[in-house]
């Protein structure tokens, strides 16, 4: 995170952009070939990172005044109009005049005397005063050129701020992504993949000057060697058990006693990802910073380490292009972790290690010496709900409404009205088949197979009703949940009604209508910036949020929802104690 003083707005069309902060080599090699002939837009887009002819001439006309500065306040150099001075070529009309020897052998003119050769020479290619003109002075402002490169051109430096060196814009860009040293955007694009993505305004074709400009300034660094990341399968023989060979698993090694742990303890295919992928995290750790050292040798040291290192991922870990694990470009972090995130990445791997040593797979368990809880994060805001309001909620309706028909209009019409009724997760959404869904006295109601891997009943209420009639009918299935096809999922593929969708596809499906929809709406600049970050679990607050301000009762709410604890709903939703507290404070000190 950048401090609050580095995180300044990025310029507007109505500023006037820096392209020239210090002088540099660049900058001298630039003019020198603006005055050796070369077309301006091409000089700057090689020289200076330059993109459009617009801020072609503006990088000039900056760059020719910064230049013009220096030769006025240095004695002796008394020409510095020339710096920038445009000096026309030559116009090509005249005929190129052959060497001597070449005119002498072409005219037959041995035996002639040198004074008539050169008469004669004279006659036949008279001299281009204009043009002779103009190369001395193209050459006096060429030699001027380079003794102000001597006298005020800087080397940057790795540690120098961008700020320095790329123009506003871009700059301000890079600071806002965390770059503020060369040094640091040479590390980041050393990463691979594409480092460019949290930049705004910044694609690739942007993206490639910027590197090339930074080649410029500091050819001499060598190119980082993108870090590949694979598992090894060393084995470890079991000696990693007790001394009387007492040990519960059939493992050989690490990585084998992991996905022991994995089976026993997950059920979801969403929780079998997110232990295996904190438990290889910690082994590509012990790889590349304790020397492979295995699990069975860690000690209190070590896990304070990568409790440290969580809480401060180097670049090369992190991830900046799509590839699969063991391939280049791959990395084990998508970004920096949350203080949340590390605190489930420390309970995930001292769970680990706790079965481990009750399995006797390892002799003791260093994380029962460490703290490993993590506090809370102050950014955090008690009250902030992850909830779309009433008022911003039939705004992103209305803007879906009015878009063209289409199978994913549709399913997020249904989607946005479902859940944030219903109050199903993503993941029981992802899961739920239209054979799930039964009609009691009760009403109809839906069976889930929650978090856990427990069943519960949910409640579908006629909103739910509803919006399920309206995306069964756009499916083809009529409007009568009974009579749709028990085997197809309750959300579906756009090309296909019978098959289910995953959950990145329903994830990026929320956040792309929302995201257009929230734009488009007439909402308070505080709100729109809060719901930029809604995704399908917003949908779920939504409910409970909205359950809460009806004064549904909180055991209802928990049991629709599958809270483990009503305690869970009570710190989530509950504002009930909040205000208890208030009214009581109030009374003793009003």
């Amino acid at each position: 995170m950048l401090a609050k003083e580095m995180l300044v707005p990025l310029p507007t069309t109505t500023q006037t952009i820096h392209f020239v902060r210090r002088l540099g080599l660049h900058h001298f090699a630039y003019l020198r070939a603006v005055a050796e002939g070369l077309p301006r837009l091409d000089s700057a887009r090689r020289y200076l990172g330059i993109e459009h002819g617009h801020q072609a001439s503006t990088a000039h006309q900056q760059t020719v005044d910064l230049v013009r500065a220096v030769a006025r306040r240095h004695a002796g150099i008394g020409e510095w109009r020339l710096v920038g001075l445009h000096i026309a070529a030559n116009s090509g009309t005249s005929v190129a005049a052959p060497s001597l020897e070449d005119f002498c052998e072409q005219q037959g003119l041995d035996g002639w005397s040198e004074a008539e050769i050169l008469e004669m020479y004279a006659d036949a290619y008279p001299a281009d005063h204009r043009q002779q003109r103009r190369a001395r002075l193209r050459e006096r402002q060429l030699t001027m050129l380079r003794r102000l490169e001597a006298l005020a051109a800087e080397q940057p430096l790795p540690e120098d701020l961008v700020t320095g060196w790329f123009d506003d814009a871009t700059a301000q860009r890079l600071l806002w992504a965390g770059i503020n040293t060369l040094g640091q955007l040479h590390q980041r694009i050393g990463v691979g993949g594409r480092w460019f993505s949290v930049m705004p305004g910044i694609g690739s074709t942007k993206a490639k000057r910027i590197e090339a400009h930074l080649r410029n300034l500091l050819p001499d660094l060598p190119v980082l060697a993108k870090r590949l990341f694979r598992l090894e399968v060393a084995s470890t023989a079991l000696a990693v058990t007790n001394a009387d060979g007492l040990g519960l698993l059939n493992a050989s090694s690490d990585l084998q006693a992991i996905e022991s742990w994995i089976t026993a303890r997950t059920s979801s295919p969403a929780t079998v990802k997110s232990y295996r992928r904190e438990a290889q995290r910690l082994l590509l750790w012990l790889q590349a910073y304790r020397d492979s050292k295995p699990l069975s040798t860690m000690d209190v040291q070590d896990c304070n380490a990568y409790v440290a290192f969580l809480a401060d991922i180097p670049p090369d870990w992190i991830s900046r292009q799509r590839a699969s694990p063991g391939t280049v470009g791959w990395a084990p972090f998508r970004g920096p972790l949350t203080l949340h995130s590390r605190q489930q990445a420390i309970t995930l791997v001292a769970s680990l290690f706790a079965w481990l040593q009750a399995a006797r797979y390892l002799p003791a368990n260093p994380w029962v010496l460490v703290n490993q809880a993590q506090g809370d994060d102050k950014e955090q805001r008690l009250l902030e709900s992850k909830a779309l309001s009433e008022a911003a909620m039939e705004q992103v309706l209305a803007y879906i409404d009015r878009q063209e028909a289409s199978p994913s209009r549709y399913r997020i019409r249904f989607i946005l009205a479902f859940i944030s009724s219903v109050g199903l997760r993503s993941a029981e959404l992802i899961a739920a088949k239209l054979g799930d869904l039964q009609h009691e006295p009760e009403g109809w109601l839906l069976q889930v197979h929650g978090k856990g891997a427990k069943n519960r009943l949910v409640a579908i209420p006629p909103a739910a009703l509803h919006a399920l009639r309206e995306y069964l009918r756009a499916r083809g299935f009529g409007d009568d949940p009974a009579l749709a096809p028990t085997q197809a999922p309750l959300l579906s593929s756009v090309q296909d009604p019978m098959q289910p969708i995953g959950y990145q596809a329903l994830y990026e499906h929320v956040r792309g209508w929302v995201g257009k929809a929230v734009a488009a709406a007439a909402l308070p600049e505080k709100e729109r910036l809060r719901l930029a970050k809604a995704s399908t679990h917003w949908l779920r607050h939504t409910f409970g949020t909205r359950a809460v301000a009806k004064q549904v009762p909180l055991d209802v709410i928990q049991a629709q929802m599958g809270h483990a604890s009503i305690q869970t709903t009570m710190n989530t939703y509950g504002r009930a104690p909040i205000q208890r507290r208030a009214d009581e404070l109030g009374k003793a000190f009003g």
